[in-house]
C-alpha cells in the first residue's frame, strides 16, 4: 500500500529541534503507536520517512533503543544527501495498515 507523500515540517520547527525534545521515547513507542519517524536535514531540503514496517525491520531486536541515542548517529547521507550531521526528527502518524506484534518482534 502506498502512503500519501508527507510534507516537510515548517522550517521554524526544524530549526528549533533539539535532541532532548524526544524525551524518553524509544523505537518501541513509535511501533506501538503506529508512528513513522520523519528525519529532516537542517542544512538542505532532504527529508526521509521511516514507516513503522521499515522501523520494525531496521531495528529488529533493538526496539528499546531510545531516540535520543539514535539521533547522533543520523546524517544526511546517501546519493542526494549533503552529509550534514544536523538532523531533526519528528514522529508522524502513519495511515498505512499497521499493527505491531511485539511478541513477533521478540522471535
Amino acid at each position: 500500500m502506498s502512503t500519501p507523500q508527507i510534507e516537510r515540517p515548517p522550517e521554524k520547527w526544524i530549526r528549533a529541534f533539539r535532541p532532548g525534545m524526544v524525551g524518553r521515547d524509544r523505537i518501541r513507542d513509535l511501533l506501538k503507536d503506529g508512528f513513522s519517524l520523519v528525519i529532516c536535514c537542517k542544512d538542505c531540503p532532504r527529508m526521509v520517512e521511516w514507516t513503522p514496517p521499515e522501523l520494525a525491520d531496521r531495528f529488529a531486536g533493538k526496539v528499546d533503543l531510545p531516540l535520543i541515542e539514535l539521533i547522533p548517529r543520523l546524517t544526511c547521507a546517501g546519493e542526494s544527501g549533503c552529509g550534514s550531521p544536523e538532523i531533526a526528527v519528528f514522529p508522524n502518524f502513519w495511515p498505512g495498515d499497521w499493527r505491531w506484534r511485539e511478541d513477533a518482534a521478540a522471535t
